[in-house]
């Protein structure tokens, strides 16, 4: 059994190789990367390059030699023949002939026209006429379901009208914990939908006028606390029609029979409030 002097000096001579044999290594791969280096010298100085600005679709640089020639390859030309009118256009005193293009003037929507237009089509699509499985109506129904036949409206247009209402005027409705006395009822537009609808063969007629404005009156909550000149935003619908059968208005989900008969109409009136983020609907008659 050896010493631990014999054990280092194995150590050192096994570093020491290790050693030696890294540095062979690396000799030998850089004298052979000088060899390849060196051949590349030869072929490239044996050969004469031709650098030139050449067509691979885009311009691009090219490296040419006897023995190796690239080509171009250029993009395919496509040229067009217009026969037809022209219109002369000026740009800095000089005329240009260019294709003529028919000449229309826009004239933008104006904001209080889109703001008036922008629930035309959702509420048109809230409103419905309803009649009985059994009702000879003239035309099939838009819907049909186990309870009905039901009839959408078509929208015939909208005014800008202000209009003082004061038919409902002591009218009380309750508003989530408090009772609202209605004083007036003041609208500024209105949008109108109708239905002409034959039944039994005879034509008849329904209305809904949908009027955007807001309600004032007076409020008295649970606890008898009152404060007067109360406003809030509203709906006002009026639905007519002279037909005198069985049917009913259906407004956002809800169903109203046809009403009271003012002359020749049927007429029902109702009233959407806008409170505390909530839209509740009141049947006013």
């Amino acid at each position: 059994m050896g010493t631990i002097d014999d054990t280092i000096a194995k150590i050192d001579n096994y570093i020491q190789t290790i050693i030696q044999d890294m540095i062979n290594f690396r000799t030998k791969r850089l004298e052979a990367s000088s060899k390849v280096l060196d051949k590349l010298k030869a072929l490239m100085e044996a050969s004469t390059y031709l650098y030139r600005l050449g067509d691979i679709y885009d311009k691009a640089i090219k490296i040419e030699t006897p023995s190796m020639i690239q080509y171009d390859l250029k993009k395919p030309r496509i040229e067009l023949k217009y026969k037809g009118s022209y219109t002369p256009l000026v740009y800095n005193s000089n005329v240009i002939r260019v294709p003529s293009v028919p000449v229309f003037k826009y004239e933008p929507y104006k904001p209080e026209r889109l703001s008036a237009e922008m629930g035309i089509e959702a509420i048109r699509r809230s409103l419905a006429i309803k009649f009985p499985l059994d009702t000879n109506v003239g035309e099939p129904p838009d819907l049909e379901n186990a309870y009905g036949k039901y009839y959408f409206f078509d929208y015939v247009g909208f005014w800008h009208l202000y209009e003082t209402w004061i038919d409902f005027t002591g009218k009380k409705i309750t508003m989530m914990g408090m009772i609202m006395e209605i004083n007036t009822i003041l609208t500024y537009l209105y949008y109108t939908y109708h239905r002409h609808l034959p039944i039994n063969g005879v034509y008849y007629d329904f209305w809904v006028d949908v009027y955007f404005g807001k309600v004032i009156g007076s409020t008295t909550t649970v606890t008898g606390a009152e404060v007067t000149d109360v406003e809030y935003p509203c709906t006002f619908f009026e639905v007519r029609s002279n037909y005198n059968g069985d049917y009913s208005f259906i407004v956002f989900g809800n169903e109203y029979t046809k009403g009271n008969k003012v002359d020749s109409w049927f007429k029902r009136h109702l009233l959407m409030v806008y409170f505390d983020g909530t839209a509740v609907v009141f049947q006013l008659d």
